[in-house]
């Protein structure tokens, strides 16, 4: 047995590697590397299991799984009151608090529905199961997503490009860069200031219903105070979302001359999204990720997540109804 999951787990940790060189921009990605953890986790345990230190990873695979049960939607609901202090009443600020709350929900109607000591009717239990591994299911996916952010974050790039896509985000006062903005910003100047070859700075992003200029223009001002010399620094003002800000910098890019090695540089919770846009409009491009206040942080992701789920809803749907079958006939069958 112990040789069968290493096994599994050195084909786990391959399909993993050459999915990510072929294109780290699949999501799928994201999923390889979470079964490559489980099953290295799993590996470790067995290999160890009558030992001191399998003891000791026994240990520490019960408490990262409280961790997660227990602990990560308590802090969610923690952050989304820290959201509503920091960032103002909103639904978007509410989402993490919402998240946690419903991962608590979710627990308990997974637990109810295998420990039912009421006897309810099969119709009961299979909404109870159908409701809570529901939950659990899109709660792995998110691990799965959060998990590959960060490893997309630390694969190796290039240092010399020639065009830097900056995305946009809304303003203040509806005419100043915000500091999600900023760090944007400043993260294109340093890859600008790298660049070994003539490297324009693309901004992009358009005007909202509540701004008196673009995203662009403001990011332009904001360059032009930086240093960099105006020559240097292309508009795109007429996106009103990612997929937009991608496409007519696409365009930009495409209609000028000589090299086009590209970056795109947004937050670090939005470089997965943005990547995947990219490849679905052919654009060749680098994804580098700003930093984002902590705090911030969690209810960013989950938006991203939502996204993501909208964007690729019939395979999500697929994949749950598939798991859950293959669940729910062991698990209550004999019931």
């Amino acid at each position: 047995m112990q040789t069968a999951f290493i096994v599994i787990t050195s084909i786990l940790f391959t399909v993993f590697l050459f999915s990510t060189l072929q294109d780290p921009r699949r999501f799928r990605n994201g999923l390889f590397f979470f079964a490559f953890l489980t099953s290295f986790a799993i590996t470790l345990l067995v290999k160890y299991h009558d030992t001191p230190a399998g003891a000791v990873i026994g240990i520490a695979i019960v408490l990262l799984i409280l961790f997660l049960v227990l602990i990560v939607p308590l802090l969610l609901i923690i952050n989304g009151f820290q959201m509503l202090k920091k960032e103002g009443h909103s639904f978007s600020n509410l989402l993490s608090m919402f998240f946690g709350m419903t991962i608590f929900f979710g627990e308990f109607a997974l637990f109810a529905s295998y420990f039912d000591s009421y006897q309810s009717t099969p119709l009961i239990r299979g909404l109870l199961f159908a409701t809570g591994y529901g939950i659990f299911y899109a709660s792995i996916i998110f691990l799965c997503f959060m998990f590959y952010t960060w490893i997309i974050k630390i694969l190796p790039r290039r240092v010399d490009y020639d065009y830097v896509i900056v995305l946009g985000s809304g303003l203040i006062n509806g005419d100043r860069v915000s500091r999600l903005l900023s760090d944007r910003i400043d993260r294109g100047i340093a890859i600008y200031n790298k660049s070994m070859s003539s490297c324009k700075i693309i901004v992009s992003g358009g005007q909202g219903k509540d701004e008196t200029i673009s995203e662009a223009e403001a990011m332009k001002h904001y360059l032009i105070d930086h240093e960099i010399p105006e020559h240097d620094i292309l508009v795109e003002d007429e996106s009103k979302n990612t997929m937009e800000n991608l496409t007519n910098s696409k365009e930009i890019i495409q209609s000028r001359k000589g090299r086009q090695y590209t970056a795109v540089v947004t937050s670090n919770y939005h470089i997965f999204r943005a990547m995947i846009y990219a490849k679905r409009i052919n654009l060749p491009c680098t994804g580098i990720g700003a930093r984002t206040a902590f705090y911030y942080w969690p209810g960013a992701m989950i938006r991203e997540y939502i996204a993501l789920i909208k964007y690729y809803f019939w395979l999500f749907l697929f994949g749950y109804l598939l798991t859950a079958t293959f669940l729910y006939i062991p698990l209550f069958s004999y019931m």
